[in-house]
């Protein structure tokens, strides 16, 4: 059996061939301006899945599409894009199923990505698993039992959109991938011989250029990214007083850091947690990489298509 996955990101497009154990056997990428509008990504997506229909081996089964924001699942629409104009109460489902003539289902790309990682990915065995994806956005999802926790639509686990302070900013204004860009650009500019500006030589100085120069043992760098976990940690430290589950899973571009994204995390976490849930859940690094969310929302459509739900409320 054959599926497949789509991913609609703030700046991401991905399409893959899936099958009903996670194994990816053909992709179909694209991207669009951060500033673009909804009409615009539809015009690229219908581009990459008319070149990754074809590529499956065996006849598709069914379509399934992980969304970067809250979505309707049940009629099928987008409630909002929190990076790109233009998708409120847009038909998202129908769309794909008209073009694919496939059953088709729809969820939030962290939610896919969260099943993902905890049937087949990093937090496999686990039963109780948060996961949390760091990109353009800051995302969540819960899975308890190989089930898609679902609150009330249109979306649940917004971890990015908790307020680091009462009036302050949310955690997604200063943990994102555009604010570590923002970051790293400003200590370029001010240190235009350092480590980080060695890292990023010949690229725009990004949040891409951080584990390169940390393993080159840049000291604003490792600042860089230990003030940003700190962050971020306080925010999980409310998914574990809330849940206490048995792992917490990494993702997202910025999670390309590796390990000293993670430790620095799980460092961090330890010192907001509630003494007596101490030591906080494992801190994992997601194990699918960039396909995590083409991966999980193949799954939910492998699921759908098997009449096993992927989720309850």
């Amino acid at each position: 059996m054959a599926f497949l996955g789509i991913e609609i990101g703030g700046t991401k497009l991905q399409v893959a061939v899936v099958s009903a154990t996670g194994v990816v056997s053909a992709t179909a990428r694209g991207s669009v301006a951060a500033a673009s509008a909804a009409a615009a990504v539809l015009n690229v997506l219908e581009r990459l899945v008319a070149e990754a229909v074809p590529l499956a081996h065996e006849p598709l089964e069914a379509v399934g599409i992980g969304f970067g924001g809250p979505v309707d699942r049940v009629h099928g629409t987008v409630a909002t894009s929190h990076q790109v104009t233009g998708w409120g109460g847009f038909p998202l489902m129908s769309w794909v199923a008209e073009r694919t003539g496939l059953p088709t289902t729809l969820e939030n790309d962290s939610n896919a990505a969260a099943l993902a990682e905890a049937v087949v990915g990093a937090a496999r065995g686990f039963h109780a698993v948060v996961y949390s994806n760091v990109g353009s956005g800051v995302g969540g999802g819960l899975v308890v039992g190989g089930r898609i926790y679902h609150g009330r639509v249109p979306g649940e686990m917004e971890i990015g959109h908790l307020r680091l302070a009462i009036d302050g900013p949310i955690i997604e204004d200063v943990v994102s991938g555009w604010s570590l860009d923002r970051q790293v650009r400003a200590v370029v500019e001010a240190n235009p011989h350092g480590g980080l500006a060695l890292a990023a030589a010949g690229m725009p100085p990004s949040a891409r250029c951080l584990g390169r120069a940390i393993a080159a043992g840049d000291v604003e760098a490792a600042a860089i990214v230990d003030r940003t976990a700190r962050s971020y940690a306080f925010g999980l430290s409310h998914a574990v007083q809330l849940l206490n589950p048995d792992a917490i899973v990494l993702g997202g571009g910025v999670a390309g850091i590796g390990e000293p994204w993670r430790a620095a995390v799980a460092t961090h976490l330890h010192g907001f947690v509630l003494e007596a849930l101490r030591p906080p859940p494992p801190v994992l690094l997601a194990a699918l990489g960039d396909l995590v969310v083409p991966v999980g929302a193949a799954l939910i459509a492998c699921m759908a298509k098997k009449g096993t739900h992927t989720g309850h409320t």
